[in-house]
């Protein structure tokens, strides 16, 4: 290469670095900026004005990435002030992009998202990160950051999209939407503080199953308890994969256990138990999940904060529940109130399915009594 052509191509990188490091502000993508907003017909799913709303939020690795979201709006013209929003992050779907509550149309929490509805608020429900349409990335299953990021990316578009949206909400949420909501309502008013996040209640929040999933070897026997936590633990697996290429997270794994994390990884929860096939916890494993340092990512990827909330916080749990036991939030009660924060907590005689009924109305006056505030 000559001196002189040298010198062209070093002026050609040159200027295409400085096109790449002074793009104009409004070039980048923000967190919570709209991409689109396509209202529904009447009667899609079940709803009179619903529309599914897209965005930019927090990516698995900290970029920005697209993520999706339902808006229902209620039947009666929006007060002085608009809608007080409700954020509802709802429970395991699966980590597919198919997986979504904007696939599904929210038929399956139809009679909560009426009721909220019927109060006169709107209703903001994420498809949480990777379960949307044409997602780009696997579902980080219950991870904590994106939970919260997505819930609160999509009330910031959603308002954008909709100017009879108050800038006052909350949160509420079931199963792993229990979790999400935690984690939103702990993250809420440093991220964005522009809105008025006026607190969180969360229905039989997943926590705590990091302690016992950090201290899982190939040595596990086989037994039933432990194995309903088979395809779920695959997910987290696939989750921890995604937003932390870093770790060796194949490594850990079997051939048989690689084989069902990758499955799961695109699958919808209704086919997680064909996907396992009665395999063990430890049968996925080829070495402690402690080994190398991913037990304590794994606790970082998906541990419920403590400590740091400012406003109401209401948990509600079921006696009889088998898929999140009651123990774990008990577990968490006594782990946010040695740190300090204050909880009320409700508990009820169902299980699992049962909790959305039984707590509905604490749920419903807690949350009025936070917009009355």
């Amino acid at each position: 290469m000559s001196c002189r052509s040298g010198r062209v191509l070093a002026a050609v990188a040159l200027a295409l670095l400085s096109t790449l490091v002074w793009l104009p502000p409004a070039a980048r993508a923000a967190p919570g900026e709209l991409v689109s907003h396509t209202p529904q017909p009447p009667g899609w799913g079940v709803w009179g004005n619903a529309a599914i709303v897209e965005y930019r939020t927090e990516g698995a690795t900290g970029a920005t990435a697209t993520a999706a979201g339902l808006l229902l709006l209620p039947d009666a013209p929006a007060p002085a002030g608009g809608y007080p929003v409700v954020a509802w992050d709802h429970g395991t779907s699966g980590l597919g992009p198919q997986c979504g509550i904007t696939s599904t149309a929210a038929v399956h929490e139809h009679d909560l998202l009426r009721a909220f509805l019927d109060r006169g608020w709107a209703v903001a429900a994420p498809d949480y990160l990777g379960l949307s349409a044409g997602a780009d990335t696997v579902h980080p299953y219950l991870h904590t950051r994106t939970e919260a990021t997505a819930t609160i990316d999509l009330v910031r578009a959603a308002r954008a999209a909709v100017p009879q949206l108050s800038a006052t909400w909350a949160v509420v949420g079931g199963s792993q939407g229990g979790h999400a909501a935690l984690a939103t309502g702990n993250l809420a008013e440093d991220y964005a503080p522009e809105l008025d996040f006026r607190g969180t209640a969360a229905l039989a929040p997943a926590s705590n199953f990091e302690q016992i999933l950090s201290r899982l070897d190939p040595a596990v026997p086989n037994l039933p308890i432990v194995d309903e936590l088979v395809g779920p633990f695959a997910g987290i697996l696939a989750g921890l994969r995604a937003t932390r290429p870093d770790l060796d997270v194949n490594g850990l794994l079997s051939p048989r256990g690689r084989e069902i994390v990758d499955t799961i990884a695109t699958s919808c929860v209704d086919d997680f138990g064909a996907v396992v096939g009665g395999a063990s916890i430890g049968a996925l494993l080829a070495r402690p999940v402690a080994a190398e340092g991913i037990g304590a990512a794994l606790r970082d990827y998906m541990i419920v904060p403590t400590v740091g909330y400012r406003q109401p916080i209401l948990i509600v749990h079921g006696l009889a529940d088998t898929v999140v036991p009651l123990p774990m939030t008990y577990a968490l009660l006594a782990q946010m109130r040695a740190a300090g924060t204050a909880v009320e907590f409700g508990q009820y005689q169902g299980g699992h399915p049962e909790i959305d009924a039984e707590s509905r109305p604490r749920v419903l006056a807690f949350v009025d009594g936070l917009f009355r505030a």
